[in-house]
């Protein structure tokens, strides 16, 4: 897909809203694990792979990880390999058909270079944060846009190894 990073799971926004975080009464919240993996949607080859190289640190609890990954990691000791399946509601959640939305070319100052699979950063009026958003049609005045992260919907698959952990 045009634009979007790998690194599936690292830079999540957080949980799911009205969901309490477990991680709040886990003696490893505010940790630092230092991780090797490699994995993306399952039954698809990898497109995530930090495997090789140093590893990523993921401070535990802070979100940034997507749920079920950082559950995961929050039950792992030092040097254990692990493949772990997620499914949508601890990722990125369900498709939702209401994310796609159409705009005039107009709307975006680059409107006119728009093009079917492009993928751009769109300001969340809600959280003020950017996210991802794909081109799914490309018209003449208008785009149809999807708000949905390309893998809503979908169960990841992931090869996880803590490295270390510092408290």
């Amino acid at each position: 897909m045009a634009g979007m990073a790998s690194t599936a799971f690292v830079g999540h926004a957080g949980r799911p809203r009205g969901k309490e975080h477990p991680m709040r009464n886990n003696q490893r919240f505010g940790a630092c694990a230092y991780v090797r993996y490699r994995g993306g949607v399952a039954g698809e080859p990898a497109t995530d792979d930090r495997s090789q190289g140093d590893p990523v640190k993921i401070v535990l609890g802070a979100g940034s990880v997507v749920p079920g990954i950082e559950d995961a990691l929050s039950e792992m000791a030092p040097g254990e390999e692990r493949v772990v399946r997620v499914p949508p509601e601890e990722a990125y959640g369900a498709y939702d058909p209401d994310g796609l939305q159409t705009y005039p070319r107009t709307m975006f100052s680059f409107g006119a270079e728009l093009e079917e699979g492009d993928v751009f950063q769109w300001k969340n009026p809600a959280s003020g944060l950017p996210i991802p958003v794909r081109v799914v049609e490309a018209h003449e005045h208008a785009v149809r846009v999807d708000f949905n992260h390309p893998f809503a919907g979908k169960t990841l698959e992931y090869w996880l190894k803590v490295e270390k952990i510092v408290d």
